[in-house]
């Protein structure tokens, strides 16, 4: 299990895809959380102490949504581009985590749950500046307001027309 593999977290009934983006030369225990003041192993309790540690960045929330781009970067610099893009990465237990085929991982990142080619066409015809975003969401723009729509159907930005454009998506919700 080395950075560039996608995971899943075992112990999740509804897990999100995530891709290891460091394997640091420690163990659970040697890994704190937080302010410090507790370890990977404390929050892990079921799990050997001396497991070795596995740092991974979750996809859709973390990966598609602060750094778009995270598909071109190098595997060997996951890790330090993920925290210069602000993606939030969580340490967990090597047996904690199950690795998913990139055949899976990429059905998994196709599997939207709105219709994004109509929901695209109607926007484009409603007078919206509509671009396709890497992670298989649309980057929208309207009265000088600019929104990330994700495939899940998330609506992300401020402004004035947030709640209409919500309202717009979950009715191409599948």
């Amino acid at each position: 299990m080395g950075p560039g593999e996608y995971v899943e977290d075992a112990d999740d009934d509804n897990p999100d895809l995530a891709i290891v983006v460091s394997r640091p030369d420690a163990t659970i225990a040697d890994i704190p959380v937080g302010d410090g003041d507790r370890t990977v192993a404390d929050d892990n309790p079921e799990y050997d102490a001396n497991e070795p540690a596995v740092v991974v960045a979750f996809v859709e929330s973390g990966l598609d949504n602060h750094w778009p781009e995270w598909t071109d970067a190098a595997v060997g610099n996951l890790y330090e581009a993920a925290q210069a893009n602000n993606v939030k990465c969580y340490t967990f237990p090597e047996s904690r985590l199950s690795t998913v085929s990139e055949q899976r991982a990429q059905a998994l990142r196709m599997d939207t749950a709105i219709d994004v080619e109509g929901l695209q066409a109607r926007l484009e015809n409603a007078g919206w500046d509509v671009d396709p975003t890497p992670n298989g969401g649309l980057s929208v723009q309207k009265i000088g307001e600019q929104y990330q729509i994700t495939p899940a159907g998330k609506v992300e930005g401020d402004g004035q027309v947030q709640q209409p454009l919500k309202n717009l998506v979950a009715q191409y919700t599948e």
